[in-house]
């Protein structure tokens, strides 16, 4: 007996989904506004932009932190609107459950993703009001999988070993540095006095591509400027711009044969306006995301010829990349003003549209992302200002590869948007912008203990004749007899199949030698 007949040890390392946690978290600001803000008749809508968290994982928990921005929208005392923007910190922990099989200290990739889910505002006083916040959080905890495989109690010469292959998705995600953006718009100072009641800003990222380490972004921030003369009687004017920007982001692990996608959120937003131009100044933060799939070799099972062996397995899911998009879309539709609630002669002053993704769907060689976007319309009667609220679905479609998807990243924004009334009807055409990302999963079992005792004595004819069922295969056969794959397949002169425990193996054999 050699040194095989102790115990011996291998391990196999393989990147693993270690949790998938969502949590809803309820948050409640009060702010006061500066004695220079006009004060408030009627708050008309809150919209909350979520900074990147920065994390910390560990003690069972992962520690967010960050800040939300908040715009809000209002009609003053003396019928004009006006914005006011203000700003609170959230921290909060998510509850993680880690098994023992896991190394923590192998390349933990943390990915989280945090929507505002509603926004809500009431006024308690002219300048002090309480902003309620719903954030949806979804936690992802990547990491290193230990599986070990421990053989002991037969000489190596005996032992048959039936290896596998699979190939299962390294998934790795980055956030960029805080960019900066400035943009010059050019106005007819003739026409007035321009004043800008509000600014937003969103991300259209357009290409997406992975290098060493990184992911090269590039794409435009789509720039919402609600604007005024002074004194108008009349509704506002919506002004949109586009701002070019390029950015690599790192992304550890990250590989030139890498899929990837990405999508961003403008942090800050700071206008100027002066003679006859508007100063824009825009924070730009990018989410990267960039998968590939990678071959990883295991055992699936073994047995010795000249010993009896009590085996032990494994089962773990692991992930299959499929496909990392970026894309945008349109969106036309039309509604009854009856059923959301405006009449004919009303005037349009403003919409905007929060958009959420519910369901992804694989068919005919296709994807299909559903959602809806919860849309907000600001309404002018000539004297004053009222919201109306109703839902807009919607519906994106790309190619897509025939494996099924078991769970899917995506994020969807409006970079513009636009509300008409015509007749009895209301028209909404929006331009919508789509980060997706989606994985299949593999079922892999590996053997994880093995253990040899003495085969008992061996009487009889040289040559047995064994007639395999229809669920043999050329593996299961000689593992029952302790033959060794290849002396049975060349003492029966069996044809070549793609592997020892395939169906195939045994294709068109009534009765083997063995």
């Amino acid at each position: 007996m050699d040194n095989f007949q102790k115990e011996r040890k291998s391990i196999l390392r393989v990147q693993s989904k270690l949790c998938d946690r969502q949590t809803v978290t309820e948050l409640s600001t009060d702010f006061t506004l500066p004695d220079y803000q006009p004060e408030i008749k009627r708050l008309l809508r809150v919209r909350a932009t979520v900074s990147p968290p920065d994390k910390y994982v560990g003690a069972g928990n992962v520690e967010l932190s960050g800040r939300i921005d908040y715009a809000l929208l209002y009609a003053g005392n003396d019928g004009a609107l006006y914005c006011a923007t203000e700003s609170s910190d959230y921290q909060f922990s998510v509850p993680v459950e880690l098994s023992s099989s896991i190394d923590l200290n192998d390349g933990l990739i943390c990915d989280v993703s945090i929507r505002t889910d509603s926004v809500t505002g009431r006024v308690a006083a002219p300048r002090k009001l309480s902003v309620k916040c719903r954030l949806r959080s979804e936690v992802r905890l990547w990491g290193t999988l230990v599986l070990e495989e421990s053989v002991c109690g037969a000489e190596e010469q005996s032992v048959e070993r039936l290896c596998g292959s699979a190939d299962v998705a390294g998934v790795f995600v980055g956030v960029g540095e805080a960019m900066q953006l400035g943009d010059e718009i050019l106005y007819d100072s003739a026409v007035g006095d321009l004043r800008v009641i509000s600014a937003e800003g969103q991300v259209f990222v357009t290409e997406a591509m992975a290098g060493s380490g990184t992911v090269s972004c590039r794409g435009e921030i789509a720039l919402k400027l609600l604007c005024t003369e002074e004194n108008a009687s009349t509704p506002p004017n919506v002004l949109w711009r586009r701002i070019p920007f390029s950015q690599s982001v790192p992304t550890d692990g990250a590989e030139v044969n890498c899929d990837a996608c990405a999508h961003g959120v403008c942090t800050q937003l700071a206008i100027t306006v002066e003679e006859n131009r508007i100063l824009c100044e825009v924070t730009l933060q990018l989410y990267t995301h960039a998968q590939r799939n990678q071959s990883v070799t295991f055992t699936k099972d073994l047995y010795s010829t000249q010993a009896e062996c009590e085996s032990h397995y494994e089962t773990c899911v692991l992930p299959r990349a499929l496909k990392c998009i970026n894309g945008n879309f349109s969106l036309n539709t039309t509604l009854p003003l009856e059923q959301v609630g405006i009449r004919p002669d009303a005037k349009i002053a403003d919409l905007s549209l929060l958009p959420s993704v519910t369901s992804l769907e694989n068919e005919h060689g296709k994807y299909y992302l559903s959602g809806h976007c919860r849309a907000s319309l600001i309404l002018f009667d000539g004297e004053d200002y009222t919201v109306q609220e109703f839902e807009v679905p919607f519906r994106y479609e790309t190619d897509a590869p025939a494996e099924e998807v078991c769970e899917f990243d995506a994020v969807a924004d409006v970079i513009s948007c636009r509300a008409r009334i015509d007749g009895e009807r209301i028209g909404v055409d929006a331009e919508l912008v789509v980060c997706l990302s989606t994985r299949g999963e593999y079922r892999l079992q590996t053997l994880t203990e093995a253990r040899f005792t003495a085969l008992p004595a061996h009487t009889g004819a040289h040559f047995t004749v064994c007639y395999p069922s229809r669920e043999d295969t050329l593996w299961s056969v000689a593992k029952r007899y302790h033959r060794s794959v290849s002396v049975i397949a060349e003492q029966n002169e069996l044809a070549g199949a793609p592997a020892a425990d395939a169906r195939e193996s045994l294709a068109g054999v009534t009765y083997l030698l063995v």
